[in-house]
């Protein structure tokens, strides 16, 4: 592939995250997966081996998906890599880890804080962020660590800061930040693992420390609870969120992404309360990201409503794989995706058959 034909393909994705030309994301999502058959040799090969050609391909949701599980035996680049992301690790040790090698930092960049602009900063240009996950130069092959970083310097007022360095946590530097809050009436954004919040929840419990932050301060919470001392329900963390920082639930947004991924989901509350809009909790995407819920053995759309496979579609991803097919359980609704779980035990039988071919 010529280094112009690469560069036309990141230039469309790139416009469209910024909601510049005409191009629908249907027809955009063929494009993406036709330059992926042409510069990446491992997918080209088992889209043939199932007869799914640029010549033969017309639906977006015919596109053949990538398991997540093959970002942990092979590099899937267009191009050289500019910067290799690493999941946090898994039981198996981290030879097992999955590695997302990205060839365009920039649609990343886009990606991300479109995101972030839409559903969790809506209705401000920015505020304080105060982030209990370690800073992008301490963990340079973690996403959501730059992910992080961006919002600060984005949308982060004077005063933003990471209270967690490696395995320390700063929970004085933390509280005094909080505290200077209810000082100063500035509001602000908490950023946290679900883990770290949770810990930090307890240690309030234990401490009787309560703060109460000024009106339209709100949190952003990811990933899952392992390794928590306590299971707690989404309702009852957002209880407790509100007793520990006066921060509603309608301003406390859970986010869900993938290293794999360039794009995330994100709970709706903010960004509909912004645009007027009474809606249940679900999880949003933007407009270059969408979801496809799949029968585990069949690999084919479920029933709108049933429960399947997550199947992501991110345009993003144009220099990797536009179409990764997770082990994460969910169902469409109308208000949005509903996370589900995981799936346990024993791989999906789809989803071996699939890294099978990726691996043969």
């Amino acid at each position: 592939m010529s280094e112009n034909t690469l560069h036309t393909a990141h230039e469309r994705v790139f416009e469209f995250i910024h909601g510049r030309g005409s191009v629908a994301f249907e027809a955009l999502a063929i494009e993406v997966f036709v330059h992926q058959f042409e510069c990446i040799a491992a997918y080209r090969r088992v889209c043939e081996q199932r007869g799914k050609t640029p010549q033969t391909v017309r639906d977006w949701r015919d596109v053949p998906a990538v398991p997540a599980l093959a970002f942990k035996h092979l590099d899937l680049c267009c191009g050289a890599a500019e910067r290799v992301f690493v999941s946090s690790g898994t039981t198996q040790g981290p030879e097992r880890r999955s590695r997302h090698a990205l060839s365009d930092l920039r649609l990343y960049h886009a990606a991300a804080l479109g995101g972030l602009k839409v559903f969790v900063f809506p209705d401000v240009p920015e505020m304080r962020i105060l982030s209990l996950i370690p800073s992008a130069a301490e963990r340079p092959d973690s996403s959501l660590a730059q992910m992080v970083d961006w919002a600060i310097e984005a949308f982060g007022d004077v005063g933003s800061a990471h209270y967690v360095s490696g395995d320390r946590f700063d929970v004085a530097g933390f509280v005094d930040a909080l505290r200077r809050s209810e000082r100063d009436g500035m509001p602000v954004c908490i950023m946290a693992t679900t883990g770290a919040l949770m810990r930090f929840l307890d240690r309030c419990r234990e401490s009787n420390w309560t703060f109460r932050l000024p009106h339209s301060s709100r949190m952003m919470d990811t990933g899952g609870t392992k390794g928590v001392p306590r299971a707690l329900s989404r309702n009852g963390l957002l209880q407790a969120v509100w007793n520990a920082f006066a921060i509603p639930g309608y301003f406390v947004v859970n986010e869900y992404g993938m290293t794999e991924l360039s794009s995330q989901y994100y709970d709706n509350v903010i960004r509909d309360r912004y645009h007027g809009r009474m809606t249940h909790r679900a999880k949003a995407g933007p407009r270059w990201l969408r979801t496809r819920v799949v029968d585990p053995v069949t690999l084919r759309d479920v029933v709108p409503g049933e429960r399947g496979l997550l199947c992501h579609v991110d345009l993003a991803n144009v220099g990797s794989a536009g179409v990764v097919l997770t082990e994460d359980i969910g169902r469409l609704t109308t208000e949005g995706l509903e996370l589900i779980g995981r799936v346990t035990g024993a791989e999906p039988r789809g989803c071996s058959l699939a890294l099978a071919e990726f691996v043969a």
